[in-house]
């Protein structure tokens, strides 16, 4: 019996010591990545229709779900299904409902055609292998207003710069409207499709 509950006691305080890191690193994160005010920036807003490019493991999902609330809908995609069974998974533990999970490929997204409001991607598109071809693909998911956002580094890992990013997207079609340096790793890229005039 006391082996039984020095297992249970450790066991606890294992989950307790697990959960504390879990907070401690959140905490890092929101405090690099200011996920409030980039919402802010970006025109999050009750009501949008949001597809998260790259989601992973939903960090930003889960700040983007609250924001957009009932009337709202966040298509988090990936490529990795398994990343996108553990959002579906919390989604389920924690009743949320403005969540879906979309199965993307390599070059197209695959969100849900002319819904989107926005387009919006964190520390993904360094990663993405064939960038402008996804570029291209994610204008039909877009509604004619829309707006694509890429957060991403400055630094030698992800290779990006703003001339680079920018060169990309006037490739795929887009504008560059807005470029924002406030975050001390990334830098905030806003496009508009490019309409013909």
């Amino acid at each position: 019996m006391k082996k039984l509950k020095f297992i249970t006691l450790l066991l606890l305080s294992v989950l307790a010591l697990f959960s504390s890191f879990n907070l401690a690193q959140s905490n890092r994160r929101d405090a690099r990545v200011q996920p409030e005010k980039v919402m802010d920036v970006i025109g999050v807003k009750p009501g949008m229709v949001i597809g998260e490019a790259g989601a992973g493991r939903g960090y930003l999902t889960f700040k983007l779900s609250p924001r957009v609330g009932e009337t709202g809908m966040i298509y988090a995609n990936d490529i990795n299904r398994r990343v996108l069974q553990s959002i579906n998974n919390r989604c389920k533990r924690e009743n949320i409902n403005n969540i879906k999970t979309v199965l993307g490929k390599v070059e197209d997204p695959l969100f849900p055609v002319n819904e989107l409001d926005m387009v919006v991607m964190i520390r993904a598109f360094h990663d993405f292998e064939k960038k402008v071809e996804w570029l291209k693909n994610a204008k039909k998911y877009m509604k004619p207003d829309a707006t694509l956002v890429i957060i991403d580094g400055h630094d030698y890992h992800t290779q990006l710069d703003k001339e680079k990013v920018e060169k990309m997207g006037e490739e795929a079609g887009y504008q560059l409207v807005q470029y924002e340096t406030f975050l001390s790793e990334d830098y905030i890229y806003i496009f508009r499709i490019k309409t013909s005039d």
